[in-house]
């Protein structure tokens, strides 16, 4: 018989597979765990140590509670682990995670998945419902945490599951705050999905539940009656009923809907999904981002201090709010990406007031456009252009105009890579002089370049007599408007290129 210590000789890679995970052997641990110190073992944690833990978990000593401010608000109470409990929570925690294997439509605390791809999921559809589980975290209480680890799931004994339960809980329930409160809510919650989901396959619509937050939506014009039975009126804040099926799958795997929080959206409303606007893709609500413009703007006017008072109550401080706008900041760039124009222009806002100090936000701030376009031309067509710059000024369009822009003394190709980075567009005019100028065509090439990644920023007028198959094959594809030919035309195509672009930029 071999030595307990011996070491395990691995011959091939096939063999290496068959061999235990180290949360294999501890979940194998747990299922022939008898005691608190087989408990313990399975966890890598000193038994007394431990035996201590699980008798005073309940005592307040291994929790450190406080409150945040919800988004719509009110108060969401947190409870942190500390020390002890903490490790023992973490080391279950690589154990659940061995086991559990999430569904598709769980998109809360799971890698990969965010309020993004939840949202995203439910774009662009005819109708879109949401309700809450009410009190989700709380409803989910020791002898459903302990009935889950007795389970076939886990298939631990009564006492183990006793003592995993201890340490999982908090004052009845899952404790907002414990690293394991996540993972034991989605899969208690399984068979909440399995309900649902059953219903959303007959009547072939989508699902997805992100926490508390279920959604279901669809292509479909309107809902089907076993989802909701009756929506009163038509247009703006109605009442909702939801069908019978629903209000029993929920009632049946033990939770409760939150009548207040049940909302159906059509397409000629806003419709919304983990806070996110989705009648098209998913995208952040205006109103929420002129609010965070104008927590930043107050922080400029009035000194970060007073900002944080006024934004975020009589305690807060200057570091507080500087975190919450870093915060905000963070979902803009998760939603809108790192190339927009509206989270660059935040960015620097944020940093002139003193909110800001990531090094990303930095970078971010830096490619914030200093022209709304650039008009690029050759210099026998300058009149023409002229023009058109004399008049995208007189509607407040910011331009790069070589004439009003360069100055006596001042590097050329500086200043021209310096107006092809910090402008939100080119336009050239492209023309039988454009193509002879060698300067001209290194703008049209740098501009190529520098917006490779952002679709839709060069916008080619073409002279009455240019071909652009000809000379500009690259940029065949775009679409480009074409200089009228008759001089009495002239007036009303600069009206109109100033009204298109007046709408494309963004302030």
């Amino acid at each position: 018989m071999a030595n307990r210590g011996a070491r395990i000789e691995v011959k091939n890679e096939e063999q290496a597979l068959l061999l235990p995970s180290e949360e294999e052997k501890a979940l194998f641990s747990l299922q022939y765990a008898h005691s608190i110190q087989d408990v313990a073992f399975a966890l890598g944690l000193d038994p007394a140590k431990f035996f201590y833990v699980v008798k005073n978990c309940d005592s307040g000593e291994y929790y450190k509670s406080f409150t945040i401010p919800k988004k719509n608000g009110g108060e969401r109470k947190i409870s942190k682990p500390l020390r002890g409990l903490a490790l023992a929570q973490v080391r279950l925690l690589i154990i659940l995670k061995h086991v559990y294997k999430p569904k598709g439509y769980v998109k809360s605390y799971v890698e990969g998945e965010s309020f993004l791809t939840n949202a995203n999921y439910h774009s662009n559809q005819k109708w879109v419902l949401n309700f809450d589980i009410e009190d989700f975290f709380g409803t989910i209480t020791f002898p459903r945490v302990r009935g889950l680890f007795m389970s076939k799931f886990f298939g631990f004994n009564p006492r183990v599951s006793t003592i995993l339960a201890r340490i999982c809980t908090h004052e009845g329930s899952l404790p907002q705050g414990a690293p394991t409160s996540p993972i034991l809510s989605n899969i208690i919650g399984n068979a909440l999905d399995k309900n649902l989901v059953a219903l959303a396959r007959e009547y072939k619509l989508k699902y997805t539940r992100y926490a508390d937050d279920i959604t279901f939506s669809s292509s479909q014009k309107l809902p089907p009656g076993a989802v909701i039975s009756l929506w009163e009126p038509k247009f703006g804040k109605r009442e909702i009923t939801l069908g019978k099926d629903i209000r029993e799958a929920v009632k049946n795997a033990g939770f409760r809907i939150n009548p207040e929080k049940t909302r159906i959206q059509f397409p000629y409303e806003r419709q919304v999904v983990t806070g996110l606007v989705v009648n098209k893709k998913a995208n952040i609500r205006r109103a929420d981002i002129a609010r965070l413009r104008m927590k930043i703007h107050s922080a400029q006017r009035f000194g970060a201090e007073s900002a944080a008072k006024v934004w975020l109550g009589p305690n807060a401080t200057a570091s507080s709010l500087q975190s919450h706008i870093e915060g905000h900041l963070s979902y803009v760039r998760q939603v809108r990406g790192k190339d927009d124009v509206v989270l660059a222009k935040l960015c620097k806002s944020a940093i002139i007031a003193g909110l800001a100090n990531a090094t990303w936000m930095k970078a971010q701030a830096d490619m914030v456009r200093e022209f709304d376009v650039f008009l690029s031309h050759a210099s026998e067509d300058k009149e023409k252009y002229g023009k058109l710059n004399k008049a995208l000024k007189a509607v407040g369009v910011k331009t790069f105009f070589d004439v009003d822009v360069i100055q006596w003394g001042d590097s050329i190709p500086e200043k021209v890579n310096f107006g092809l980075l910090k402008s939100d567009y080119f336009i050239p005019f492209l023309s039988n002089n454009f193509t002879r100028k060698g300067w001209t065509n290194k703008e049209l090439n740098s501009a190529i370049s520098i917006n490779i990644n952002r679709k839709g920023r060069i916008l080619p007028i073409i002279d009455s007599d240019f071909s652009v198959d000809d000379n500009y094959p690259i940029l065949a594809e775009n679409l480009y408007k074409k200089w009228p030919e008759k001089e009495s035309e002239e007036d009303d195509f600069i009206e109109e290129i100033c009204a298109e672009i007046t709408k494309r930029i963004v302030r």
